[in-house]
């Protein structure tokens, strides 16, 4: 047996955690056939039943006035779910009740769910349950999504009512003043004549009161369609004449005149005990001088502690794809298969399963902060500054979206209003820094920054910030002039994030990281591997082997006379030969001698290393230079030059264009240190720096990754919420000459001014 079922409810009641509750990691999300608003749906089974759900999008009411609201409309009524779930903030009944009211007049199978009952305790409610059911004709089940209690009682509930079998799901109708009903019922006798069905008939009557155009369309298309229109139009002028008011508003009042009505019967507020804690907190957070200020030490500790705690597990994780890669180096013998496999598969993704922490953690922090609440306060904080550039506060959550991947957050700009405000938040999104840019500045902020690593990454997210702001007021004097449709925003109560919703939440965003490592980044890797191994045969100018025997044996030369001035220390007297030993006292005994030669073998065996490994980097560069990706490397290489980038940024450059991770394994791969690449590795901290890449040019390439043209991905996604290539190929152009001109900015002005030098 197969039930399904719809989970609807105003924006921030709480449909996401019902719905995660529910169907725990069974979800899929997609988009409505023809329409860009996210469609979530999921699964779970319960006593031997599948039942499938679909979580709607937030909406106040059933009119057709936005997308989300046609979405919800279209589906209640042409796809007739078994039982519609109707999510309910139950700290603000008198709110959420009216889309209630609406469902009850849809006339579908309902199950009323009185979310955050905790919320409602702390606020002083007493809510009588069993009599609000029976007021509104279906099953109330109080739960707390958040923390699950209530969610088994929720799901026995579903069934009963679908398998009709709960005694409180009968059908009700809304009491509307006797005029109003007395014109409803002239116009469902109309109907009844055109084989509309039964239960549609009040529905479509009262729609048709409220002027509502789809229903008008529907209705013309009868063979009286013409004939009820006017039986409508003359209804609507004799309740405008009695209640001077318009049919849609008079409609309106008589809902929430039931709604009162209903609360009156059943709910009780305790005063005394009621404490508005959320406001207590925004008195703080959203303060008008303070909000800011915290909001920017709230990113930073995101940051710093996204970039110190995951350090440690990245450690980990490369130890363990370099044992990986040793072993199948050492079971495989050398081919070209081995190489593939080895330098291109494991060391090329491990490249990025290194800095899986990092995004894990980061992604953790960025749901607390919505979880609790949060999230909704950063666009009220941001409110003032967005309405410079032609935006409100709302248009900023989906730049904060952005910090984890900024595809879903150009699809976030489905919240907004009007096509206007969409595009250009479209356009400024990829400046926000998303998750894949944050292993580069992992990597070159702890080369050439390590002890002010944190702060350098959180400097990239603000100036990301910054320059999406600046351009945001840039395009709306020109390309996209005019102010934003005023809204109101709702800020949700403050909550206590569960640590089930909080793991759910981020694994869910982690997991489409973990696949992209699968399938872009692997591809990615693969071809980054064929252009760095093609041509197998090079002709090196200098002989490097020659010159690696010549740096040992000079070093072993040096080892051997101090091991013979040691020696002959024994034999005589150490006074004999003060003037031969200038750095050390006559007085030393011999063991105090033979310590410090010691010191002196080992400081030479580590010297003896660098040198070797700085002719290794040699090596690989004149090798490499000679491979395919050395020799695109240097056809590009005269246009970043100005920039004071050698031939392997532009390299790491065009292949982050697929994705921003792939600069990470592009530097394993030229510097010849495969999957050995974090911020402690030698390999890469030495390529990078004997490359002649210092402080000031680290810092230009940081901005450049930052805002230079999006990855694949976003590009297909700008495509597809503008619409239009116009402004993805703007999109792409600004984005790119924007990022050579601030780091030909850096460059330039810090060689003059001598700046990180």
């Amino acid at each position: 047996m197969n039930i399904n079922i719809a989970i609807a409810g105003n924006p921030n009641c709480g449909k996401t955690t019902i719905f995660n509750a529910l169907t725990g990691a069974r979800q899929h999300v997609g988009n409505w056939p023809g329409v860009t608003v996210e469609r979530k749906s999921g699964h779970y089974s319960y006593s031997n039943t599948k039942i499938d759900v679909i979580d709607l999008p937030g909406t106040y009411s059933l009119s057709a006035f936005s997308a989300e609201e046609t979405i919800v409309r279209q589906f209640l009524t042409d796809d007739e779910p078994d039982v519609v779930v109707n999510i309910i903030d139950a700290s603000n009944l008198e709110r959420n009740l009216f889309l209630t009211t609406q469902l009850i007049e849809l006339g579908r199978p309902l199950v009323i769910v009185l979310n955050m009952m905790d919320m409602a305790r702390e606020k002083g409610l007493e809510i009588d349950i069993e009599t609000l059911g029976t007021l509104l004709g279906a099953p109330v089940v109080p739960v707390v999504g958040r923390t699950g209690e209530g969610i088994e009682d929720l799901k026995e509930k579903i069934l009963r009512v679908a398998t009709e079998q709960s005694q409180k799901a009968r059908s009700i109708d809304i009491a509307y003043p006797r005029d109003i009903d007395s014109e409803l019922q002239k116009i469902g006798n109309l109907l009844g004549n055109h084989n509309v069905a039964e239960k549609q008939i009040r529905w479509t009557s009262i729609k048709l009161l409220e002027s509502d155009k789809e229903t008008r369309d529907q209705v013309r298309k009868l063979s009286s369609g013409q004939a009820i229109l006017d039986q409508v139009n003359t209804s609507i002028e004799r309740i405008e004449h009695l209640f001077n008011d318009t049919g849609r508003a008079v409609i309106s009042h008589a809902r929430y005149g039931f709604i009162q009505g209903a609360l009156r019967e059943c709910v009780i507020e305790n005063l005394r005990d009621s404490t508005d804690y959320s406001r207590q907190i925004d008195r703080v957070l959203t303060n008008r001088w303070l909000g800011l200020p915290i909001f920017a030490l709230f990113m930073w500790l995101m940051f710093k502690i996204t970039y110190d705690l995951g350090s440690f597990p990245m450690d980990w994780i490369n130890t363990g794809v370099i044992v990986l890669m040793n072993f199948f180096s050492n079971l495989l013998p050398e081919s070209m298969f081995s190489s593939l496999l080895v330098d291109g598969v494991i060391g090329g993704v491990g490249a990025i399963a290194v800095f899986l922490p990092n995004i894990f953690i980061l992604f953790f922090i960025i749901a607390m902060l919505e979880d609790s609440g949060y999230m909704a306060r950063v666009a009220f904080i941001m409110d003032r500054i967005m309405h410079n550039i032609g935006l409100h506060g709302k248009a900023f959550i989906p730049m904060i979206m952005g910090f984890g991947c900024n595809v879903p957050a150009i699809m976030g700009t489905r919240i907004l209003e009007s096509r206007r405000d969409r595009i250009l938040t479209v356009l400024i999104n990829p400046f926000m820094s998303c998750s894949a840019r944050l292993p580069v500045y992992i990597l070159v902020g702890g080369a050439f920054f390590p002890d002010n690593a944190a702060t350098v990454i959180f400097s990239m997210y603000v100036l990301g910030i910054l320059v999406a702001i600046g351009s945001g007021k840039l395009f709306s004097k020109t390309i996209l002039k005019g102010m934003s449709k005023p809204f109101v925003l709702e800020l949700p109560p403050y909550q206590r994030p569960t640590l089930r919703s909080l793991a759910l939440h981020t694994w869910e965003r982690g997991f489409l990281f973990i696949e992209k490592m699968g399938t872009v980044i692997l591809v990615g890797s693969v071809l980054i591997w064929v252009l760095g191994y093609f041509p197998q045969e090079v002709e090196l100018q200098r002989d490097y082997d020659s010159e690696r025997s010549q740096i040992s044996q000079s070093y072993s030369q040096e080892v051997t006379k101090l091991n013979e001035k040691l020696a002959i220390s024994l034999e005589k007297d150490q006074r004999d030969y003060h003037s031969e030993m200038i750095e050390y006292e006559a007085s030393l005994s011999y063991a105090e001698l033979r310590s410090q030669f010691e010191v002196l073998i080992i400081h030479l065996s580590e010297q003896e290393k660098t040198d070797l490994y700085r002719l290794r980097q040699q090596e690989i560069g004149e090798t490499t230079e000679q491979k395919w990706i050395g020799k695109i490397g240097k056809l590009f290489e005269p246009i970043v030059a100005p920039l004071g980038f050698s031939w392997r940024e532009s390299v790491a450059l065009i292949t982050g264009f697929v994705a921003k991770e792939i600069v990470v394994s592009t530097y394993g791969v030229l510097f010849g240190v495969g999957a050995d690449v974090d911020e402690g590795n030698m390999g890469v901290i030495g390529g990078l720096r004997s490359s002649g890449m210092t402080p000031l040019v680290a810092l230009g390439f940081l901005v450049f990754t930052l805002l230079y043209t999006p990855c694949l991905a976003t590009v297909a996604a700008i495509k597809r919420e503008t619409g239009t290539w116009a402004y993805t190929f703007f999109s792409i152009g600004y984005s790119l000459g924007l990022a050579y001109l601030l780091a030909f900015a850096i460059n330039y002005f810090g060689g003059m001014f001598n700046w990180l030098s």
